[in-house]
């Protein structure tokens, strides 16, 4: 199960790198929410729920990941879907010199 999950820590930011590349790559394009602009979005308060599985569990459970980001240096951002429900989830990889010495993940579902 441990040699799994470090495959999966390994192999699945290699695959990806190109969506998460073209994420970071354009910058923000989009307009603030403070700026007066005809195509400005307003913010609006988005629910999260949390989700007792780990991302390896989802994936079990037959979620597919659709997007994957860099999550500012400290994990990667994936968004996954299964049926109508879509899950966020950040993979965190252990840390060497610290107690964080196995992967770990946190969801949230956005409906």
């Amino acid at each position: 199960m441990m040699q799994k999950l470090f495959l999966l820590l390994v192999v699945l930011p290699i695959l990806f790198r190109p969506a998460s590349g073209f994420a970071q790559g354009r910058g923000d394009w989009l307009p603030q929410s403070d700026v007066k602009s005809p195509y400005a979005a307003l913010s609006v308060p988005t629910a999260l729920k949390p989700v007792p599985d780990s991302l390896a569990s989802l994936l079990t459970k037959g979620y597919r990941i659709t997007t994957t980001a860099d999550y500012g240096g400290s994990g990667a951002l994936f968004t996954l879907v299964w049926q109508r429900q879509t899950v966020i989830c950040v993979l965190t990889a252990p840390v060497p010199g610290t107690d964080q010495n196995v992967p770990t993940s946190r969801c949230w579902a956005l409906n």
